[in-house]
């Protein structure tokens, strides 16, 4: 049998079985941003046998399948990331991953299994037959860095097919199986990327007054951010400055010409956001003074405020809460990772949640972007159900004229 078809006539799997078959699938062949063409592939296979139309290359590795209902209603969307991440994976697991550091350790491999589990559900239960409108599934390249939904989003999917209202999950290993976050507003942070270049004098390790060091100049750089979270910023606001690159020098003996500097910047607000870049403008200026060192500097736009609408999210809330039962469903507070779906949520309302995706029994252990990071295969039933409810119970009287709330 080729790659890229599943046996979807094997009626001994069941269709929980299938799922996971489909999953580890995907996380023995996990692939970087803008380079998943397997997994592209093995998508579109699947979508063949379940005799489901689709459009291939959209945003370059992108993947769009429809589902058309015979009668009038609205058009909705699924959004499922593919990509997978630079990590070494250190599971011991028979479907560990098999090309050298690269792994699914932030759960794409589900987010694509369910997405197929509810396409393949809603077949079988004959919604195109009974159902009302059209779905649309984005099978979404580059979510980790890449901005993929907005490569997306720029072929003009969006302008062609309006989309009254658009669902995501994140899997969430802090919650066990069974469980779901959810939060109403403001769901994740805006992320900024902080490139600085200090330029001094370089010359010998013995004769530091002869130079400009641009590593001491750095060190206290990075000691002088961390002020403006505790001392400027709000404490009942939230931002994180982290420098994750300092690179300077080629010898022990030696200060270096210049070094580089490089960090993230994560707010939840666009004016506690301007308040951090005007105060980095600022510590620069005093630091090419006080060290004698030149600085090159920018903020590389990241992704936005991701934003779940509150109508959208308040539908959500209550069908999960009639699936699972209310005390299954959390609301939780904002958290500061990024999401490129914020560039869907930009075009459309809807609603990003989190699918609770640890062991009951043994609680959690590790957190994405681990190398250990692992899920327990019933969350794929759990948000193909979830999703299934979502799309066949949505009416559109129930989020009417709903409204993006602002960051501010």
């Amino acid at each position: 049998m080729p790659e890229n078809r599943i046996d979807l006539e094997d009626r001994l799997l069941s269709f929980h079985d299938w799922l996971v078959q489909l999953r580890r699938d995907f996380h023995q062949y996990p692939e970087l941003s803008y380079r998943e063409e397997r997994t592209a592939g093995r998508i579109a296979g699947v979508l063949r046998e379940l005799g489901v139309s689709f459009r291939s290359g959209v945003g370059k590795t992108g993947v769009v399948a429809r589902l058309d209902a015979e009668q009038p209603g609205p058009t909705l969307a699924v959004r499922a990331d593919m990509d997978a991440l630079p990590i070494e994976e250190e599971n011991d697991v028979e479907y560990r991953s098999k090309y050298p550091g690269v792994m699914h350790a932030c759960g794409h491999d589900g987010h694509m299994t369910i997405a197929l589990g509810v396409i393949r559900r809603l077949v079988e239960e004959e919604w195109p037959r009974k159902g009302k409108g059209k779905i649309l599934f984005f099978f979404q390249p580059a979510e980790e860095g890449g901005a993929g939904a907005r490569a997306m989003i720029e072929t003009g999917i969006l302008d062609e097919e309006p989309v009254e209202a658009i669902f995501a999950e994140h899997m969430h290993p802090e919650l066990p199986v069974g469980h779901i976050g959810l939060v109403s507003g403001v769901c994740n942070a805006a992320s900024d990327v902080i490139r600085v270049r200090l330029i001094g004098k370089g010359g010998h390790g013995a004769h530091p007054h002869q130079c400009s060091d641009p590593i001491v100049a750095g060190a206290y750089f990075i000691t002088q951010l961390q002020s403006i979270v505790s001392r400027n910023v709000s404490p009942l606001d939230s931002a994180v400055l982290t420098i994750g690159r300092f690179h300077a020098g080629t010898a022990s003996n030696v200060i270096p010409q210049e070094a580089i500097l490089e960090g993230t910047m994560r707010t939840l607000r666009s004016k506690t956001r301007d308040l951090i870049i005007e105060r980095l403008k600022e510590l620069i200026e005093g630091l090419e003074k006080a060290f004698r060192v030149r600085a090159e500097w920018e903020i590389g736009e990241g992704y936005p405020l991701l934003v779940n609408d509150v109508r959208v999210s308040d539908f959500c809330k209550a069908q999960a809460e009639n699936l699972l039962g209310s005390a299954q469903v959390h609301m939780e507070s904002p958290r500061m990772g990024a999401e490129d779906f914020a560039y869907f949520l930009k075009k459309a309302p809807g609603v990003m949640f989190r699918l609770g995706c640890h062991d009951p029994a043994t609680g959690f252990t590790h957190g994405l972007h681990s190398p250990h990071f692992n899920l327990d295969e019933r969350a794929l039933d759990v948000g193909v159900r979830l999703f299934t409810r979502l799309l066949t119970a949505y009416a559109p009287v129930s989020v009417h004229d709903a409204g993006n709330v602002s960051g501010d």
